[in-house]
């Protein structure tokens, strides 16, 4: 998955492999530059949400990431959900304001 940078590609392995399989291809993606590194962000995913029990085996990283890709779903509510999960979580905070602070 190209939508993270490199020093991530552990913990984006270990939440695909919690994610059910598409229903159809990511939508129009878009390149962003991370720390020097270009990532490819999709604009929509197409993918069922994993259940709560597999959400639970993953780390604090990769419970962010989780989000931040369902933060790209097709459905409004799906997105809202993860939107809002990922801003509680104290990375996604630290995430957040970094972003809004332009140190990514």
């Amino acid at each position: 998955m190209a939508a993270f940078p490199t020093r991530l590609a552990g913990d984006v392995q270990s939440v695909l492999t919690v994610m059910p399989e598409a229903r159809l291809a990511p939508m129009m993606p878009f390149e962003v530059e991370v720390q020097g590194e270009t990532v490819v962000i999709p604009s929509r995913i197409y993918n069922e949400e994993p259940g709560a029990d597999l959400e639970q085996v993953l780390g604090g990283t990769q419970q962010v990431i989780l989000h931040c890709l369902y933060s790209r779903h097709s459905d409004g509510r799906v997105r809202q959900r993860h939107l809002e999960l990922t801003r509680s979580s104290s990375l996604g905070t630290r995430c957040s304001s970094r972003a809004r602070s332009g140190a990514w």
